[in-house]
């Protein structure tokens, strides 16, 4: 199969906070999401913080778009998505990245300035294999219901099954709204998550950066992150009783509380 690189459509952003002469921070979603799933907890509590924050949706994803152009989508394309909206800020921002927004940031920071990242749950340099061969011999079901959503879109498999994995809880949790706005995601990004060779962290310049995920993640499981995390020449947070969809799930409040620490500890 061949692609073509699309040019760059309309974005969607969602802004909140004041800028006031701390970095700006820049929230990417990851796989299947978009913008929306920071709006609920994430971006307003961080303005309240005194952070200025904007969460993009990728091209084609949210209110972005592109969607029917999906497919012809790469993870350098998303990378330009964030270059766009950097450009529109008063300096370099502070990365934030989820799942596969943790592939674009580290993608980002080689190549353009950030005051620091925040990787959470990434997708590690190496890519998608070694946590995908887990996750097929710990949980088959899933494995195979994800690797349908890849391949098929987001409907083709068990909507619960993918619901579960992606957000940690049924969709009979109170967030069947969130599994509603999943769409398709890019069979390109895909493989390049899945190519060992496409991210080089020794290009990524020495600067702060914080991983972190949950200990009952069944996408990209601990030891992956842990793995991320030594890539990047530091360590990565384990939080307890959390899944993926770490700014969405009960106990979202521990995971900004870290975050916003370590940044004030960063000088920021």
């Amino acid at each position: 199969m061949s692609y073509e690189r699309a040019p760059r459509p309309a974005l969607e952003v969602l802004s909140s906070g004041n800028a006031t002469g701390r970095p700006p921070l820049i929230f990417i979603h990851g796989g299947f999401a978009g913008a929306w799933c920071w709006e609920p907890n994430f971006l307003g509590w961080f303005a309240e913080r005194g952070w200025e924050c904007h969460a993009p949706s990728l091209r084609g994803h949210g209110q972005s778009e592109g969607h029917g152009d999906i497919h012809r989508f790469g993870i350098d394309d998303y990378v330009e998505d964030i270059v766009h909206l950097s450009a529109r800020l008063a300096g370099p921002p502070i990365l934030i990245g989820h799942s596969m927004g943790g592939f674009v940031a580290q993608r980002y920071l080689e190549r353009y300035p950030a005051m620091a990242a925040v990787l959470m749950a990434p997708v590690p340099a190496n890519g998608l294999v070694g946590a995908g061969v887990a996750m097929a011999a710990n949980a088959p079901g899933l494995f195979w219901d994800v690797a349908l959503a890849h391949e098929f879109g987001r409907r083709a498999p068990s909507p619960a099954m993918l619901f579960e994995a992606v957000f940690g809880h049924g969709p009979e949790n109170g967030f069947s709204d969130y599994g509603e706005r999943l769409t398709d995601e890019s069979h390109l990004a895909w493989g390049d998550m899945c190519n060992a060779g496409f991210l080089d962290t020794a290009r990524i310049p020495d600067m702060p950066i914080k991983v972190l995920g949950g200990d009952g993640d069944r996408l990209i499981a601990p030891a992956f992150i842990r793995s991320a995390a030594r890539q990047l020449g530091t360590q990565a947070e384990i939080m307890p009783g959390l899944g993926h969809a770490l700014m969405l799930e009960p106990g979202w409040d521990a995971v900004a509380d870290s975050i916003d620490g370590w940044l004030i500890a960063q000088g920021f």
